[in-house]
């Protein structure tokens, strides 16, 4: 009767501990994107990032958009490496924001998920210098959860305006490698 009364009291742990609250997606969402902003602000380098940045961009971002983004790294090595002259990057200015600029601070607004997909607002600020006033816009990050992790999968350029860049960042990427390859 002990063995019984045990297993059942086991089993009763084992169900509630399996019925317990889901892991915070939201704290878990936020703290990818702001290691991916805080990490790309650090070094705030324009076009697109060399092998060293996406090393430490990496660990924020999906597979297929690191993949994406090595390819495009190593377009623009050959394509500079090809050139008999000097030549202009091959995206010139912010990769990771609507703002040419780039942007000097951000907020995540907030997010929607379902399933192993998520939806971000982020708010971003560029800081206007020498008393130029701040410009303002909201970029739309959308996350995949890979391996009980979420990261990074595309940003959806919804700014200003003034980017230079397709309408999806893997669009700009596919465009790069597939023109320059």
């Amino acid at each position: 009767m002990k063995i019984f009364t045990r297993l059942a009291a086991l089993s009763t742990v084992a169900f509630a501990a399996a019925c317990g609250e889901p892991p915070d997606d939201t704290r878990s969402q936020e703290q990818v994107i702001s290691g991916f902003y805080q990490q790309h602000l650090k070094t705030h380098s324009p076009g697109i990032p060399g092998a060293d940045e996406l090393k430490q961009l990496q660990p924020f971002v999906s597979q297929a958009l690191f993949k994406l983004l090595s390819q495009a790294s190593e377009t623009e090595a050959k394509y500079h490496a090809a050139a008999t002259e000097p030549v202009p990057p091959l995206i010139d200015g912010d990769l990771f924001t609507s703002l040419f600029e780039g942007a000097t601070s951000f907020k995540l607004d907030s997010c929607e998920s379902e399933d192993n997909r998520a939806s971000c607002h982020v708010r971003f600020t560029h800081a206007g210098g020498n008393g130029g006033d701040d410009e303002k816009w909201k970029d739309k990050l959308l996350l995949v959860k890979e391996n009980n992790q979420w990261r990074i999968d595309d940003i959806e350029f919804l700014g200003s305006g003034q980017s230079s860049q397709r309408e999806y960042l893997s669009d700009t990427l596919s465009s790069i490698v597939n023109e320059y390859n």
